[in-house]
């Protein structure tokens, strides 16, 4: 499901690509998609100390679990990012903006103390919508 974002103009966020809302459609599924962080499928934790690396194996790891429900990035409506350094908001802009195009999902960013490893520097979670009951598994 393309995302369809609605944002007023009595509200402004200068962040290329912000949702204020995003509009979902009846008869869709909600996949909640918990806490993703940097490992690789073995469990390793991938880019230790690199944001850009740490956040795009978040965001293949995300492809990879909607994949498994018949979903795609597109799908994705909202995401929920949880970072150790706010600061590096830019690097985060950018590897989103590959991901997600020029249209992202609604989107919260919270600064945090610590995730559960501490070399883990990001922690994303998502809410999709996909048009078939997901297959069990």
């Amino acid at each position: 499901m393309p995302r369809r974002a609605i944002n007023s103009p009595d509200y402004d966020v200068p962040i290329t690509g912000f949702s204020q809302l995003i509009v979902g459609k009846a008869g869709y599924t909600p996949l909640f998609v918990s806490g993703l962080t940097a490992r690789n499928e073995d469990g390793t934790i991938v880019g230790e100390g690199d944001l850009e690396a740490q956040t795009r194996q978040v965001c293949e790891n995300m492809k990879n679990v909607l994949a498994s429900a018949g979903a795609t990035l597109d799908d994705v409506v909202q995401i929920r990012t949880f970072v150790r350094d706010i600061s590096q908001w830019n690097i985060l802009e950018s590897v989103w903006a590959g991901y997600f195009g020029d249209l992202w999902p609604a989107s919260t960013l919270v600064q945090i103390s610590r995730l559960y490893d501490e070399r883990q520097l990001i922690e994303m979670e998502a809410v999709a919508l996909v048009a078939e009951e997901p297959p069990t598994g």
